[in-house]
């Protein structure tokens, strides 16, 4: 087989690398844009994918369980049964051969057994902890979004504000490379502008580092791909977190749903001391049964005449315990121990719920001081740097001044984004400690 030529040179191998890269170009997918997402939009998404949430939806699913379990214990027995027989007798050599069918039907009913109503009244505490505790996670997701999100804000502005000081130090080494191509510079300012370039970018490589791990943290957050592009939405000034100045701590703590919850386990923890005990008290029970045979296989023979040829029996029995090998004893023994557990817990409960309002209270107030000083702090850079670069202009000031005027000013964006949002999330750390 031959091929055309063009001038010479064979088309095939000209042809090919073309097509190729073609066929690449079609296939080549476009990167996805990330999706803008406000902060409310977040929590929704957290409040329905946060695999940490799902499981406390499943704890009270699972208590639920365990509510039904112990109406069990009370609630009437039905039982019914159906027995076929053929039987084969041998009487002085004579095959006695019948069959039959049985049917019976039966109730029994539990009339007084004090640990299983103590045990119904402990599951059903058991159920409400377990339902304040879906509570109090769901509001934890609510703060770890917020986080999340503030965080990916600070992360992206810090990032923004490096880039800027990127810029800023390319157009001065422009600047100084135009003064010392006149004459007008040094070689050593020269070489302190391309030196702080270096410095500028290495920051600015780490802040678009930090950036990203703040993206890829919201999404874990939410419950979504850490890999999926989200861009956050820097909410308006009425739509940030609400300002907490005056609060009864006893008060706040009572109003936890995490302490409630505690309360609630507590309070199922005396219910299982009291079964434990209801071991030694004498149970009373009743069952009744109804029985009918008849000399066929047919079921619906059974069911005609239902009045004649059956027994029927009741019985009302009352036991009492005497000695059951200590295990009444040991269970009460466990029972205690584990009531006294749940008291140890519940006062450490409100003494870290006490612990964590005040060091919250204490970093809003520290925030909301840090933004004050730090937006002070740009804008007394800002001036100082402003004055720098004009005194650098005039031979006045050194580059080593107008370098360090810059960091200071970088440095001065950088603490007012920091502090900015580390307030807010000081704000919804006190709004979560509180229990609101």
């Amino acid at each position: 087989m031959q091929f055309g030529t063009t001038r010479g040179l064979p088309v095939l191998p000209l042809v090919t690398p073309l097509l190729v890269l073609a066929l690449q170009l079609l296939l080549m997918t476009p990167p996805a844009a990330a999706r803008v997402y406000t902060l409310e939009e977040c929590i929704e998404v957290a409040l329905i994918e946060n695999t940490t949430l799902a499981r406390a939806r499943e704890d009270l699913r699972g208590a639920d369980a365990s509510v039904m379990s112990g109406w069990s214990g009370v609630l009437p027995h039905v039982s019914a049964g159906a027995t076929a027989s053929d039987n084969l007798a041998v009487l002085e050599g004579v095959d006695v051969k019948s069959s039959g069918l049985t049917g019976s039907i039966s109730l029994s009913q539990t009339l007084v057994d004090g640990s299983t109503f103590a045990r119904i009244a402990g599951a059903h505490r058991s159920r409400t902890a377990a339902e304040l505790s879906l509570e109090f996670t769901r509001r934890q997701i609510v703060f770890e979004t917020k986080r999340a999100y503030y965080s990916l804000l600070r992360a992206v502005q810090l990032r923004d504000v490096q880039e800027e000081a990127v810029d800023l130090v390319r157009e001065q080494l422009r600047k100084t490379q135009s003064l010392f191509d006149l004459g007008s510079a040094s070689k050593s300012d020269l070489l302190k502008a391309q030196v702080q370039i270096g410095e500028a970018e290495l920051a600015f490589i780490a802040t678009d580092k930090a950036a990203e791990i703040a993206r890829a943290g919201l999404a874990l957050t939410l419950g979504i791909d850490v890999t999926t592009e989200i861009e956050a939405v820097d909410p308006a000034e009425d739509s940030l977190e609400e300002e907490i100045t005056g609060f009864d701590i006893e008060a706040a703590i009572s109003a936890r749903p995490d302490i409630k919850s505690w309360e609630e386990l507590l309070m199922a923890a005396r219910r299982s001391l009291l079964a434990s005990q209801a071991g030694w008290w004498p149970e009373l029970s009743l069952s009744m049964r109804y029985e009918r045979g008849v000399g066929s296989h047919w079921l619906g023979d059974l069911f005609e005449d239902p009045g004649q040829n059956y027994t029927r029996s009741t019985r009302v029995s009352l036991s009492l315990p005497i000695f059951n090998g200590l295990a009444t004893k040991a269970s009460v023994d466990g029972s205690r121990s584990s009531l006294r557990s749940y008291e140890i817990s519940l006062r450490n409960a409100r003494l870290a719920a006490a612990y964590e309002i005040e060091s919250a209270r204490l970093s809003a107030e520290e925030g909301r001081r840090s933004v004050e000083v730090a937006g002070q702090s740009v804008l007394q850079a800002e001036e100082d740097l402003r004055v720098s670069e004009e005194r650098f202009r005039l031979r006045a000031a050194s580059m080593l001044e107008l370098i360090d005027a810059r960091v200071a000013y970088s440095r001065a964006r950088a603490g007012l984004v920091d502090a900015r949002f580390n307030y807010e999330i000081a704000k919804a750390e006190l709004k979560l400690a509180l229990g609101l």
